[in-house]
């Protein structure tokens, strides 16, 4: 784990150049719009819990670029759906 100061999205990119292992995110809208705008990710893994929670974190935020994306795969257990997407 480790800590980052400045900008996030030029640490991301500088360390997806390198050889070694995936970056994951992981939260709500507010942890990824940076990463949206900045174009940064390339595979989203969304689950969909069956529980209605009445509110909570919003997944995207507001003015976000439009992404196509491709369902690559998804999966089914105990009634949680992942669906896992990458960018076209």
């Amino acid at each position: 784990m480790n800590f980052i100061n400045g900008d996030i999205c030029r640490v991301i990119l500088d360390e997806k150049k390198k050889e070694g292992k995936d970056i994951f995110l992981f939260g709500g809208g507010i942890l990824i719009d940076s990463f949206i705008k900045a174009d940064v990710i390339d595979e989203f893994i969304i689950g969909i819990i069956p529980t209605v929670l009445g509110k909570g974190r919003p997944l995207f935020l507001g003015n976000d670029p439009t992404i196509k994306l491709k369902l690559e795969e998804y999966y089914i257990d105990n009634g949680v759906i992942v669906l896992c997407y990458k960018n076209r």
